[in-house]
């Protein structure tokens, strides 16, 4: 279940990230997420909520949990990273329609990856995304640029706010998988972002770096809407490298 593995690798990435920080000071909101996505999970899976049916509202999710809209938040966000929920902007928040893979869920396989492989699911990301930028602005539409634009919004509204900006930022990129037009492509990159999820949590958590990951995502979106595929591939891989090498000063940082 996701409630078990996903705080194991929260924990361990914690430590990988922070060895000098308690693991203790992350127990209570971290695991409160995991917990109730791991709840909403178990009613999808009993049938309570049915493929390509509406969610309840946050505000309905929050009481029926007992739990704040934060916490509603970034277990869905969570889920939608895993592919079992499917967030339409502007409508809310739906169970996407059962497929074989919500049953395998490949997935968790990342989730026991040790230590040593977080740089190269880093570099995974940063291979595959990198082509479906290339392509997303060979192929995108107008309406395709529009829906980018409001992700955009999103993020940078979102500054401040991890979760937030973690969500638009998911969003952003699944949408250039599916601008893409290669279906395999785009259930790799949802394959990948359940463990992406946690490690670019606690990578962006600075303002500052939410301040970068708009801009950089702006310089992508126009790259894009230009229709420069070359251009729309350095910016992608200069925005993967960067988290490759953030995540490695932090893991280098010597205890207090």
């Amino acid at each position: 279940m996701i409630s078990v593995m996903m705080r194991q690798e929260t924990v361990f990435l914690f430590v990988l990230l922070y060895p000098n920080v308690s693991v203790d000071l992350m127990k209570t909101g971290q695991a409160l997420y995991l917990d109730v996505a791991s709840q909403i999970e178990s009613r999808i899976m009993s049938g309570q909520w049915l493929p390509g049916q509406k969610l309840p509202s946050l505000n309905d999710l929050a009481s029926s949990f007992g739990v704040s809209r934060a916490v509603i938040r970034e277990a869905c966000s969570l889920l939608v990273g895993s592919g079992l929920l499917e967030l339409r902007h502007g409508d809310g928040t739906y169970v996407r329609l059962i497929t074989v893979d919500m049953f395998t869920r490949p997935v968790h396989a990342a989730l026991l990856l040790g230590a040593s492989h977080v740089q190269p699911l880093l570099e995974v990301g940063s291979w595959l995304e990198s082509g479906i930028a290339s392509v997303a602005a060979l192929r995108r539409t107008d309406s395709d640029c529009d829906h980018l634009a409001q992700w955009l919004f999103d993020m940078e509204i979102g500054i401040g706010s991890t979760n937030d900006v973690l969500v638009a930022e998911q969003g952003f990129h699944l949408l250039l998988a599916d601008i893409s037009g290669n279906e395999m492509a785009g259930n790799l990159l949802r394959i990948l972002y359940q463990p992406l999820y946690s490690i670019l949590k606690l990578l962006i958590e600075e303002s500052d770096v939410q301040t970068w990951l708009v801009s950089i995502h702006r310089s992508l979106y126009d790259s894009v809407q230009s229709m420069e595929p070359h251009s729309a591939e350095r910016q992608m891989a200069l925005y993967r490298r960067t988290l490759q090498d953030r995540a490695r000063k932090l893991n280098d940082q010597p205890a207090l």
